[in-house]
C-alpha cells in the first residue's frame, strides 16, 4: 500500500506518518486545526535531519521524504488512500466520530487504529451506526488494529488485531504493510489491552504491591529487575483480582503524574538525573517456609540466585505474575506462544518472552511459586493458570 491516510498528528501520529514516508508511502495527514499539522511535518523533518547528520540518510533522500507528506484539508483527501490510520485521543466514540466521514470519504480504503486497549470490533460497528441514516460506509469490515509503540521510528513492534468483522484479507494487508516499514509484527485477539498492555500489567501492579508492603523502594525494585533480566483493561476483562488496579497508580492518575511527560510519576524528573518520588514505608518481613523455598527454587531456575532473599523475592514475584497473565492470555487465545513472547521482547525490551522464561525455569516450578503466594492472599490473586498445571 503506497497512499496512507494518518488521522492525529500527535506524537504518535507523527511517529506513524514519518515511518510511513521513510518506506515509500505518499502520506496525507489531518488534524484539528493546520497549526497541529504543521508542527508534525517540522518534527519529522527533524527526525530526518538527525538522521542526515549521522549518514544514514542524504539531504536529497529526506528531502523526497519530506515531499510525501501533505496536509488534509477535508475528508476528500483521503479519498484515494489504500490505508487510514487513526491515532487521536483513547476514546472509542471519539475515534469513531473523526473515522465516520473519512470512511464515507474513501469508501475503498482499509481502516486502522492505533488503540493500545479499546475494542476495534466496537470502533467499526459504533462508525457504521453514526453513519446509519447514510449509506453504509461498511466501517467494521474494514476496521483492523494497528497498535504502534512510542517512539514509533524506533521501537519495532507493531501488534496487529482482527475485529470480530474485519476482513480477513485486510488483516493480512496490513501486517504486510508493517512488515514492509521494517516492523515486527504480531496477531492479537480483539481483546482489552491486546499483547502488550495486558500481559505488561502484571509487572508494574507486582512492583506496586511490594512497595505499599514496604518490601523495596521503587529503586530498589527497579534495580532488582534490570539485573537478572490499568483500569478499562481491568474493567473490560471482568475486574480479576490480579488486575486489580493499585492505589498508588490511580492517585497518579488523579494528580497528572504520568511520568516523563509531567516531568514525575514514579520518579521526578526536575533534575538531571530521575529521583524516586514515591515514598516508601520500608517493613521487615518474614516469608513461611514454602514460600521461602519456592522463591529460592524458582529463582536458581531463573538464574537469578545470586541477590539477597529480598531481591530473590521481588523477582520471583514480578517476573511470575508477569508469566502468569502471559499464560492467561495464551489460554483465552488472544495470540500464539511465539508472538506472545516476541510482543513482550520487542514491545517493553523484556530479554526473553515470559512463556520461554516458564519453559526455561518450569512450569510447575512457576506454578508451585504462585501457589505459595496464593496461600497468603484473601482474594486469590496469585492464582496459576491452567497453562501452568499442565
Amino acid at each position: 500500500m503506497k497512499r496512507i491516510g494518518v488521522v492525529g498528528a500527535g506524537t504518535m501520529g507523527t511517529g506513524i506518518a514519518q515511518v510511513a514516508a521513510q518506506s515509500g508511502c505518499q502520506v496525507v495527514i489531518s488534524d484539528v486545526t493546520l497549526d497541529a499539522i504543521t508542527k508534525s511535518v517540522v518534527s519529522i523533518r527533524r527526525g530526518f535531519d538527525r538522521l542526515v547528520e549521522k549518514s544514514r540518510l542524504s539531504p536529497q533522500e529526506r528531502d523526497v521524504q519530506i515531499s510525501r507528506l501533505s496536509p488534509a484539508a477535508d475528508p476528500d483527501d483521503f479519498a484515494t488512500c489504500e490505508l487510514i490510520i487513526e491515532a487521536v485521543v483513547e476514546d472509542l466514540d471519539a475515534k469513531a466520530r473523526v473515522l465516520q466521514p473519512i470512511a464515507a470519504a474513501a469508501p475503498r480504503a482499509i481502516l486502522a487504529s492505533n488503540t493500545s486497549s479499546l475494542s476495534i470490533t466496537r470502533i467499526g460497528r459504533r462508525i457504521d451506526e453514526l453513519h446509519a441514516q447514510a449509506a453504509p460506509v461498511g466501517a467494521a469490515r474494514r476496521m483492523v488494529g494497528m497498535h504502534f509503540f512510542n517512539p514509533v521510528p524506533l521501537m519495532p513492534l507493531v501488534e496487529i488485531i482482527a475485529g470480530g468483522d474485519s476482513d480477513p484479507a485486510a488483516v493480512d494487508r496490513v501486517f504486510q504493510t508493517a512488515c514492509q516499514w521494517g516492523k515486527t509484527a504480531v496477531r492479537a485477539k480483539d481483546t482489552p489491552g491486546f499483547i502488550v498492555n495486558r500481559v505488561a500489567r502484571g509487572f508494574y501492579l507486582a512492583a506496586m504491591r511490594l512497595t505499599t508492603e514496604g518490601v523495596a523502594t521503587i529503586s530498589e525494585i527497579d534495580q532488582v529487575m534490570r539485573s537478572p533480566v490499568s483500569r478499562s483493561v481491568w474493567e473490560q476483562l471482568g475486574r480479576p483480582a490480579r488486575l486489580t488496579p493499585h492505589p498508588i497508580q490511580e492517585r497518579l492518575v488523579e494528580q497528572k503524574l504520568f511520568g516523563r511527560k509531567s516531568k514525575c510519576g514514579f520518579y521526578s524528573y526536575q533534575s538531571e538525573h530521575p529521583l524516586p518520588a514515591v515514598a516508601v514505608d520500608r517493613r521487615s518481613f518474614e516469608l513461611p517456609q514454602p514460600l521461602f523455598e519456592s522463591v529460592r527454587r524458582f529463582c536458581e531456575k531463573g538464574a537469578a540466585a545470586a541477590g539477597s532473599i529480598t531481591e530473590q523475592y521481588v523477582f520471583s514475584r514480578v517476573l511470575a505474575a508477569v508469566i502468569n497473565e502471559a499464560a492467561f492470555a495464551l489460554e483465552e487465545g488472544v495470540a500464539t506462544a511465539a508472538d506472545i513472547d516476541t510482543a513482550m521482547m520487542k514491545g517493553t525490551n523484556y530479554p526473553k518472552g515470559p512463556l520461554a522464561w516458564a519453559d526455561a525455569i518450569g512450569r510447575h516450578t512457576t506454578a508451585a511459586l504462585l501457589r505459595a503466594l496464593n496461600a497468603g492472599a484473601a482474594d486469590g490473586r496469585f492464582a496459576p493458570s491452567a497453562g501452568l498445571l499442565t
